[in-house]
């Protein structure tokens, strides 16, 4: 989740993630994962993605094989070859959501100045729930309370 900006100063520690966002409800996941392989990333496409949805994403080697994964209705895959343009003139396929959904969590992590390794799977959970429950403190705050009061309710 990080890079060195002109390979100066210390080789950072990368933990791997993978992500999706619905274009219908805007709303997203963030995984951790062991590795970037295409069987690794197919098992969560087919975890966390609904048979028959279309795939917009860039041309990344291990995306190739989507629409061979054994789902029905299988599903459609766009490519997106950010080379030649950033919305793709015949389908209009571009991958614009998941990129301000990667920058929003990257603009929080970047805020927190430092991640503990250890803490990144609660820091993922935290920024998902934000970006449907809370984006301000308050709304957190509101919603916390709202989603206490609903499963501890008063008998």
């Amino acid at each position: 989740m990080a890079k060195r900006k002109n390979n100066v100063g210390r080789v950072v520690e990368q933990r791997w993630v993978f992500g999706g966002v619905d274009r219908a409800t805007r709303r997203g996941f963030l995984v951790l994962v062991p590795d970037r392989t295409q069987r690794t990333l197919e098992a969560l496409i087919e975890q966390f993605i609904a048979p028959g949805s279309i795939i917009n994403s860039d041309g990344f080697a291990s995306y190739h094989n989507i629409v061979n994964l054994n789902v029905q209705p299988p599903y459609q895959h766009i490519v997106v070859n950010h080379n030649r343009n950033f919305v793709d003139p015949a389908t209009g396929a571009c991958t614009n959501l998941i990129e301000n959904f990667w920058k929003n969590c990257k603009r929080r992590f970047k805020a927190m100045s430092t991640t503990s390794q250890d803490m990144l799977p609660g820091h993922l959970d935290e920024f998902m729930w934000r970006q449907f429950n809370g984006k301000t403190p308050q709304a957190a705050f509101n919603n916390i309370i709202d989603q206490l009061a609903h499963y501890y309710a008063a008998s």
